[in-house]
């Protein structure tokens, strides 16, 4: 799912494309929110100390517009101390929004999976991948109130637009506890990273990036030439854009300082203001290449405009949430604004002393995983 909207966002900087799909959102069942509020003030408390106990500065406030709010943040996250650990643990969550009907009633269900990655600093440690799905549930109170209206059922069928295939418009099943779980664990050779946006990273190639912008466009240069020989024929400046993976990569802050001043200095990055993500974190709302023109199906409207947005955290400039659709307009249950679907890191991401252990009851798999 990463993978394909990534590919979506890429493809838009030549042309918007359609999705004919409908996804998903995010609030909780039971109710969670008020949980989740609590857990995410906890976690923000927390945040303003570094993991050695070295006080952050407050966050960026960031008015609509303003690019230079990155170079602000820049100076604030090269002031932070270095990280370290024996893994960097990657908690992602793939959530998103779907609208569904059962017993007369029509309302929204929140699809939520979750892949945990551990990458070790030595390459000779294991590398472990964790996927299941997290629950499919009601996406509000108003909603879980429709479902009970409902009769509760535990099957619902999704809302589709008309002409859509049957095959594409299958029933859902609602599921309160995680599922499907399966994992990989073994050494990588050589310990090249999963994610190859840039290039085949190691932790060590990561570590070894410079803390200066213009040294670190040089060496971006490098990784963009390797690349000429391959299918992508984008420009330089178009490769550029893609050094906001290293928002998302365990490298150090200085380097994503660097990156962040080379992303404030191009013409499609764009800040679109303070904003609170999906799990309830205060944001900073970017966008680092083309993101609007997208349109999608979102129950019988196959025309729900949508943006996509990338939510940097404003005090460590590390990426909170990522390939966040958000309705630009609303439709028949879907309300301007609201996440269609997103990819969040759960508050536990970054550097840990802690080990992975194997997942009790979850499948081993001799496949890679996402």
């Amino acid at each position: 799912m990463v993978e394909k909207a990534r590919a979506r966002l890429a493809a838009a900087q030549h042309k918007p494309v359609r999705s004919g799909r409908a996804d998903r959102r995010g609030l909780a069942w039971g109710w969670a929110l008020g949980a989740a509020t609590a857990t995410v003030a906890v976690v923000m408390a927390v945040v303003t100390l570094a993991s050695n106990g070295t006080a952050v500065p407050p966050p960026v406030l960031v008015p609509a517009g303003a690019n230079d709010a990155l170079l602000r943040l820049a100076d604030q996250v090269a002031k932070l101390p270095d990280e370290d650990g024996d893994y960097w643990r990657r908690p992602l969550l793939n959530n998103g929004l779907m609208r569904v009907r059962a017993g007369g009633e029509t309302f929204n269900v929140l699809s939520s999976s979750r892949i945990d990655l551990w990458q070790p600093r030595d390459p000779g440690d294991p590398v472990q991948v964790e996927q299941r799905q997290q629950f499919v549930r009601p996406a509000t109170e108003a909603d879980e109130r429709a479902w009970q209206a409902a009769g509760s059922p535990r099957t619902v069928q999704r809302v589709c637009a008309p002409g859509t295939r049957a095959g594409d418009c299958a029933k859902v099943r609602l599921r309160a506890k995680p599922s499907q779980c399966v994992y990989t664990r073994a050494a990588e050779p050589g310990g090249v990273l999963g994610d190859s946006r840039l290039a085949e990273l190691t932790l060590a190639d990561l570590a070894a990036l410079p803390g200066d912008a213009e040294q670190l466009r040089e060496k971006l240069r490098t990784y963009w030439k390797a690349r000429q020989d391959g299918p992508s024929k984008d420009s330089f400046e178009e490769f550029l854009s893609t050094s906001s993976a290293l928002l998302e990569l365990p490298v150090q802050p200085s380097v994503r300082a660097a990156a962040l001043r080379l992303l404030a200095g191009l013409p499609t990055t764009k800040v679109l203001g303070s904003i609170t993500d999906p799990l309830g974190r205060p944001g900073i709302e970017v966008t680092f290449m083309k993101s609007e023109g997208f349109v999608r199906q979102f129950g019988t409207d196959d025309e729900v405009a949508e943006r996509y947005s990338t939510i940097l955290d404003p005090r460590t400039g590390t990426v909170l949430t990522a390939n966040a659709a958000i309705a630009v307009e609303s439709s028949a249950g879907l309300a301007k604004g609201t996440f269609i679907n997103y990819q969040a890191w759960a508050p536990e991401a970054g550097w840990t002393g802690e080990r992975p252990e194997r997942p009790h009851g979850c499948r081993l798999s001799d496949r890679p995983l996402p």
